[in-house]
């Protein structure tokens, strides 16, 4: 039975916005081994992608069907930045974070936080500004304080500091480091109490 790229595409849609990642992933292979010129299967197959790297390959490939999509060309910048990140971060010396250029924003050291928070995703891709940031961190603590928390990326959105893409992407980077700090604890041997 022949494959109906626009109806794998919509399911493949509707399955990324229940937040099924996997069956959306699922759904989109199957539609681009198809079809290997659907730009738009590619272009949403690479916001799914469990790494840089596989969203780089699927933006190439929209590059490749259409050099013109502005929005695959802005993504492949973002995602290759977000590859190259880790090998900034571990070239520069112990001690001094890479590349720090956001004002009054403090990092915090790697013991007290192991994952960056979504703000420092998001001052670290540029996508606001430390005063943005500031201001939407303020509005949040004001939000807990009167018993409304609020999610930060709610907040920006909501004033319109970034377009919901940039979040997802964010977003999606900030999981990823969770997830590999998941892999990586699980793969530590536990500690034995020594005898004293």
């Amino acid at each position: 039975m022949p494959v109906d790229p626009d109806a794998l595409y919509a399911q493949a849609q509707a399955a990324a916005s229940a937040k099924d990642r996997a069956r959306a992933r699922q759904l989109l292979l199957a539609l681009v081994r198809a079809n290997p010129l659907h730009e738009a299967g590619w272009l949403l197959l690479s916001t799914l992608a469990e790494d840089p790297a596989q969203s780089i390959d699927c933006l190439q490939r929209v590059l490749a069907i259409n050099p013109g999509n502005a929005r695959a060309r802005q993504w492949l910048a973002l995602a290759q930045r977000a590859q190259a990140r880790p090998a900034e971060a571990s070239a520069a010396p112990a001690g001094e974070p890479a590349d720090e250029d956001d004002g009054d924003f403090e990092p915090l050291e790697p013991a007290d936080q192991p994952v960056p928070r979504l703000g420092r995703y998001l001052l670290d891709f540029k996508f606001v500004s430390p005063d943005q940031l500031a201001a939407a961190l303020a509005a949040q603590a004001q939000a807990a304080q009167s018993g409304r928390p609020r999610l930060l990326g709610e907040i920006l959105l909501e004033r319109g500091a970034l377009p919901a893409e940039r979040m997802e992407f964010a977003l999606r980077e900030q999981r990823r480091a969770r997830s590999r700090l998941s892999e990586a604890e699980g793969s530590l041997p536990t500690a034995r109490s020594q005898p004293g």
